[in-house]
């Protein structure tokens, strides 16, 4: 995530995204069910693939359900059978460019999501993968055209709000941001990042102390496992101050 042009007041609300998503990750009291669901899903996809061993989606599928397990060196491997099966089927480039992401080349990445839609115009979640991508390359404005395309045809999918947010705080386009966080809330009400960004560009940007502190104070209460609790407590007690 490329955050050398954020101001600087601003690096909290990024390091608060990337440490609650390790938080829910380590948190995670499902993971043996979660496990035990990617290994039907393997089985399932596999037994597709035997069943059908010319055809490219199950390869795609079983690379996707890899991919979501970690194992990019076999999801790679799959998708890749995909497009020598059916160089027309766009799913499988997706695919690969969120694999390529993973790995860290955003090059292809970007090469590979974009050859989906060339393909395959309707494949709408590629708009979004690419709103990540090009936000880790730090090119914020084709990121934020991407998310753009990808609400046009689905408003209320939890969580791009709050993306499309982040990339407008990005450009220090701190209205659209607000605008954004208060959509994402509108479609969740407990999104506690949402409201967490929210109470600190309205204070940080705007000093509105009264929305600054009811967003924040939000936050708190809807997550216990909060990262940085302290700070933010130790931020409303300095707000609660002024007069």
């Amino acid at each position: 995530m490329a955050i050398q042009n954020i101001p600087k007041r601003l690096y909290p609300i990024f390091i608060e995204i990337v440490v609650f998503g390790l938080l829910i990750l380590l948190l995670s009291a499902g993971t043996y069910w979660r496990n035990r669901l990617w290994n039907n899903e393997i089985e399932l996809w596999k037994d597709c693939v035997k069943k059908s061993p010319h055809k490219a989606r199950p390869y795609a599928n079983l690379g996707f359900v890899f991919y979501k397990e970690g194992n990019y060196e076999k999801a790679f491997e799959l998708n890749q059978k995909a497009i020598e099966l059916d160089p027309r089927f766009g799913n499988a480039y997706h695919n690969l460019g969120l694999v390529y992401q993973k790995t860290g080349d955003l090059d292809k990445a970007t090469m590979m999501v974009k050859k989906s839609l060339e393909i395959d115009p309707a494949l709408y979640v590629a708009y979004h993968s690419l709103g990540g991508i090009f936000f880790e390359k730090g090119q914020y404005k084709e990121s934020e055209e991407a998310f753009k395309r990808f609400i046009k045809v689905f408003p209320y999918f939890p969580n791009v709000h709050h993306l499309l947010a982040i990339v407008y705080a990005a450009q220090k386009q701190f209205d659209k941001a607000i605008t954004e966080f208060e959509w994402e809330i509108r479609i969740n009400p407990y999104h506690t990042l949402a409201h967490l960004n929210l109470g600190q560009i309205y204070w940080y940007e705007f000093q509105n102390k009264q929305k600054a502190l009811y967003h924040l104070k939000t936050a708190l209460s809807l997550d216990p496992f909060l990262p940085n609790r302290a700070g933010i407590q130790n931020l409303i007690r300095q707000l609660e101050r002024i007069l």
